[in-house]
């Protein structure tokens, strides 16, 4: 019997068809199991246990539906490709991710007021404690993200809150909420004090003060809102600095994770080596006496270079010639920032409130040198996670 080309060509796309959908899952099922996707930075799911509970309420196909996703054979190809003819088609967000002009990544931003209403609150009440029982000011410091400089990159129909709006809704707050007595008619000064880098980074945003492919800002970022915030009056040529050299290319963070288009080139890491060599003590069991880990460039998430990767806590020996040490509450923005307090400050305790729950009063008493405190976060963080709920 003869078969001519269209029914050849049916039969082909019918063997196709069914041969995928049979063989990729037990190709799925036969291999090892994927716990992470490092260029995704995500935890994949494992195949989930099979019991009689789960089948009846439906938990089961869920989560096997989730496993199946997670553990496709090739899957970062298979998104890569997908996105890319997303891209070809015209599509410019990928999971909140702006592809701008020069293919320039940008994150979504929203104000959720709620949130931001809750850690201002909390930031408050904390620093109030602290200068009624040990007379110690605190500072909050908010560093905007990249897509507040760059919204005439945007595409036109992009939506994105404001974060110059959103900085200055959280200062008047607390310029509200931190006074030590609300029903004074006296001007009393506050127990928190405000501070965001927004103006003087926007004034440098035509240079290399963000990275293209990641949330975090640079080193070099950091450093103008550390002169910045410290009022120093050092004349530094912010591009042509011997000690900010390269250390990593090929960086592709947070971002690329979200798009994963070809087109967009991995960032180059620098960082400034004159403030290196100081003893830290990270997570009570590991110590090094610099503030930069070599071994994180081999990883994908090069970022974790600055500060050992994302410790918990931190202790750093600083300036022998001072008499100040600070309590710094931070995310990991605070990571590339720190070594600059290195020259005004002779110890540097470092904790991250969203995975260590510190006893505030226990560590004061164990510590009676610390004089200063620093919240620092991102304000996309600050916007979107209850930052202080364990004060």
């Amino acid at each position: 019997m003869n078969i001519n080309n269209n029914s050849l060509l049916k039969y082909m796309t019918i063997i196709f068809f069914f041969g995928f959908i049979f063989i990729i899952p037990i190709v799925t099922l036969s291999a090892p199991d994927k716990k992470i996707s490092e260029i995704e930075n995500k935890i994949l799911t494992p195949l989930p246990k099979l019991n009689f509970k789960d089948i009846t309420d439906k938990n089961f196909m869920t989560d096997f539906d989730k496993y199946s996703a997670d553990q496709f054979p090739l899957r970062s190809d298979f998104l890569k490709l997908k996105n890319y003819y997303n891209y070809i088609v015209g599509n410019r967000k990928f999971r909140d991710i702006y592809i701008g002009k020069n293919n320039r990544l940008m994150e979504k931003f929203t104000f959720r007021q709620n949130i931001i209403d809750k850690n201002i609150s909390q930031a408050t009440k904390f620093s109030k404690f602290l200068y009624n029982k040990y007379g110690i000011k605190s500072t909050l410091m908010v560093i905007p993200t990249s897509i507040a400089f760059y919204d005439e990159e945007l595409p036109s129909w992009a939506m994105t809150d404001n974060q110059k709006t959103a900085l200055n809704y959280i200062k008047a707050q607390i310029d509200i909420l931190s006074r030590i007595n609300y029903t004074s008619t006296k001007e009393v000064s506050p127990t928190l004090n405000f501070y965001s880098p927004y103006d003087i980074l926007n004034k440098y945003k035509n240079i290399p003060i963000y990275f293209n492919t990641d949330h975090h800002w640079t080193q070099l970022g950091a450093r103008i809102a550390y002169e910045d915030m410290y009022g120093s009056t050092s004349s530094i040529n912010l591009l042509s600095d011997s000690n900010y050299k390269e250390v990593s290319k090929d960086f592709y963070g947070t971002y690329y994770s979200k798009t994963l288009l070809p087109q967009i080139k991995g960032d180059t890491i620098y960082a400034y080596e004159n403030f290196n060599n100081f003893k830290i003590s990270i997570d009570f069991d590991k110590e090094f006496d610099t503030l930069y880990a070599k071994d994180k460039l081999k990883i994908k998430n090069k970022y974790q270079y600055f500060l050992h990767g994302d410790p918990a806590f931190a202790f750093i020996e600083g300036n022998t010639n001072s008499n100040d040490e600070i309590l710094i509450f931070k995310d990991s923005y605070a990571h590339s920032f720190i070594p600059f307090l290195t020259s005004d400050y002779k110890k540097i305790h470092v904790i991250d409130p969203r995975y260590y729950n510190i006893d505030v009063e226990d560590y004061l008493s164990k510590n009676k040198g610390i004089n200063r405190v620093l919240f620092i976060s991102n304000i996309q963080t600050f916007s979107s996670a209850d930052i202080y709920k364990n004060f």
